[in-house]
């Protein structure tokens, strides 16, 4: 059965990296994106790695010219075990899309973070 946590005050949330916490028997994750806060559960589908503890960057794009370029409206987050890239908008990987980070439901009351898990 799904309970309840406090997880942190909104202004402990920073973009471009995650605050993790210990909710029950589960690590999460949360950050900014956009200035919205999302909740993931910090579990990387592919192997089990602590995947917030990976770096968020721009997502890259090969362009017909085969350069890459950035794009920092769409950040992605990076294993820190094999370096799988999710993205932070849906949470698909972009090489296996049926894999996904688990977005956790969140609810903000005044200032503060409560999860479900």
């Amino acid at each position: 059965m799904r309970q309840r946590y406090y997880f942190s005050t909104l202004d402990e949330i920073v973009e471009g990296q995650f605050t993790i916490r210990e909710l029950g028997n589960r690590s999460v994750g949360a950050t900014l994106l956009h200035g919205k806060p999302i909740v993931v559960l910090n579990f990387c589908p592919h192997a089990g790695a602590p995947i917030c503890s990976g770096k968020i960057t721009p997502k890259q794009i090969l362009e017909a010219s085969h350069e890459l370029t950035l794009d920092p409206e769409h950040p992605v987050l990076r294993c820190p075990w094999h370096g799988w890239e999710f993205s932070l908008e849906n949470g698909r990987t972009v090489f296996e899309s049926r894999l996904r980070l688990a977005y956790l439901e969140f609810e903000i009351n005044e200032s503060s973070i409560f999860v479900w898990v």
